[in-house]
Order: structure tokens, then sequence, then C-alpha cells
């Protein structure tokens, strides 16, 4: 009897540490996906872009009400400065749905949005202006100038009905 117990157990951790074994193989590919194409650590990013920027970059305080399982940063260093961005991802492995991303550039070098790509105009807490646009594929975006520095947020549609609101929120909450 004993004997038969100790083979169940034995089958148990057996199975458990397979299982791990898979789950963590799975999620190390995941990430290496993403760092084998220059993303790294987020806090990393940012004191790249910082120094690149010369002047310090508030991020928001808020994220959206969504699951991630993953967030990334990359610091995109172009020829030239007029690309020059940081980006940050937030993903959930389990589900593509769940992507947020931030992206941080200098005003002078600032992504256009005009005409028909316009949505809406609304104002921010601090007064300044927000553009709020649906017009790239996929994504809800909101950008708005602060500091220097122009923010573009971008939410996948396929997360909320109400990504004009969560968006606004995550906006008023960088000081």
């Amino acid at each position: 009897m004993k004997k038969k117990i100790r083979i169940i157990l034995s089958l148990f951790v057996l199975i458990f540490v397979f299982m791990t074994t898979a789950s963590y193989a799975k999620n190390y590919q995941f990430e290496k996906n993403f760092l084998d194409i220059g993303y790294e650590e987020v806090n990393k990013a940012v004191e790249k872009s910082k120094k690149h920027f010369k002047q310090e970059i508030a991020l928001p305080l808020q994220i959206p009400p969504i699951t991630f399982t993953h967030n990334f940063g990359r610091f995109n260093n172009s020829e030239g400065s007029d690309n020059d961005s940081l980006e940050i991802k937030y993903l959930n492995k389990n589900t593509g749905e769940n992507h947020y991303q931030i992206q941080v550039r200098p005003i002078d070098f600032k992504v256009k949005f005009e005409g028909e790509k316009i949505n809406r105009t609304l104002k921010l807490n601090d007064g300044n202006d927000a553009i709020y646009s649906t017009a790239v594929t996929g994504f809800n975006i909101l950008t708005f100038d602060k500091n220097g520095l122009q923010y573009i947020l971008s939410l996948d549609k396929k997360v909320s009905d109400n990504a004009l609101e969560i968006l606004m929120d995550i906006a008023n909450s960088i000081s």
C-alpha cells in the first residue's frame, strides 16, 4: 500500500515538474521574441531615453484596467533625430487583445494627426489639448503634448467600449 502511494505521489511530482517546465519554456520564448528585436526592461529604456533627450520623462501613473502579463520598453534611436522615441508596451501573452502602448518623442519631431484622422479634440485636466483618433487599424489613439514631449497612447480596439475615457484617465495621471 505504501509503495502505491509513493508511486502516485512520484507521478504527481513528475507531472507538476513537466507542466512548470513547459510553462517556463513558453514564457521564455514569448519574452525572447521581444528581447531579440531590441526591447528590454522598461526602466532601462526610460533611462536611455532621458539621457538621449536630455530631460525627465513623466510616465502615466495609471494603466488600462485589463490584465497584462508583460511589459517591455525600447528606446528607438534612428539615423538623425526625426524618429527617436521611447516605446513602452504592455501585453498579455495569453491573448493578443490586451495590448497597450505608450510612445514618447520630442515635440519637434511629433507625429501629426490631421483632417479625417481626428475623431475628437479634447482638453486634459492641465488645459493641454488631446487628439483622439481611431484611424490606425485596430487601435484607439490619444495624443497630446506635455513638458516638451509628445505622448501617443494606444489601446487595442477589442479591449474596451470606453477606450476614450480610459485613455483620458491615463493621460490625466501624468504629472
